[in-house]
């Protein structure tokens, strides 16, 4: 039964997403057209869309502290596709993701419509231009988002952080907000551990079968908790340091 109810979600998931992506790309089209912002359609574009799939997946989102409002700078803790969702309903924001996400079937174009900036973890010089774009991406209409530990964890403790990404707000000396997600789920009722069935780390299991075990917990409960005081520096390993240490104050693992 609970494959069954699964695979209903995972098509209501589909219809919903590419329904509404096929409404946003005509009203994209035309912003692009008549050069006007696009960031604002996108905010619409993908609260309305995380809003969606917490209802599909019944995901519960709760958000502790003050978000900061656009332009800002912010680093998370990354433990799932999913991150964005508790993200993208507090944050008018964008990200930088790993470029194998820009070569992923439909989801890579769809993913760069939303703006995301790609990076090449694998060159090292890649990060200049990162940085550069960056520099240009900040307004009114966006707050930039970094996962700098690299990757996805189970979320049993921070990873290290990769301090190549914070130049550009290290050398600008540009304040950096924080934030940390933890999930939980329905376990009294038989649904697994959250760090097996939303966490998305390794190489455990493909895409695919990771999406219809999220798909089978009863409920996800997700929080949120953003920092009360960004981090300043001009030093970006020491920035990495001082925000590896206040994130740390205020994470909670996902068991």
């Amino acid at each position: 039964m609970r494959t069954l109810i699964a695979s209903v979600k995972i098509f209501l998931l589909i219809t919903f997403t590419l329904s509404l992506y096929l409404i946003y790309l005509l009203a994209y089209a035309f912003v692009r057209l008549v050069r006007l912002p696009y960031e604002p359609l996108r905010n619409l574009y993908m609260y309305t869309w995380s809003k969606g799939m917490c209802i599909v997946l019944n995901i519960r989102v709760k958000t502790e502290g003050e978000p900061p409002e656009a332009p800002f700078f912010l680093v998370s803790n990354h433990l799932s596709y999913i991150d964005i969702i508790p993200l993208y309903l507090n944050l008018k924001c964008t990200f930088v993701a790993k470029k194998e996400v820009r070569s992923w079937p439909l989801l890579g174009f769809m993913v760069k419509t939303m703006g995301v900036i790609f990076i090449d973890r694998s060159i090292k010089r890649d990060v200049t231009r990162v940085n550069e774009i960056l520099s240009k991406s900040l307004n009114k209409y966006q707050g930039m988002i970094l996962f700098p530990e690299g990757t996805t964890s189970g979320g049993d403790q921070l990873l290290p952080f990769r301090p190549s990404l914070l130049d550009y707000p290290a050398s600008e000396e540009i304040p950096v907000y924080y934030s940390t997600i933890w999930y939980s789920t329905a376990e009294e009722k038989g649904d697994p551990p959250a760090d097996i069935s939303v966490c998305f780390y390794g190489k455990r299991d493909p895409f695919h079968k990771h999406v219809m075990k999220l798909a089978k917990n009863r409920r996800v409960d997700c929080t949120i908790r953003f920092c009360s005081t960004p981090v300043q520096c001009g030093d970006r390993k020491i920035l990495a340091q001082k925000l590896h240490q206040g994130m740390s104050k205020i994470f909670e693992p996902t068991r």
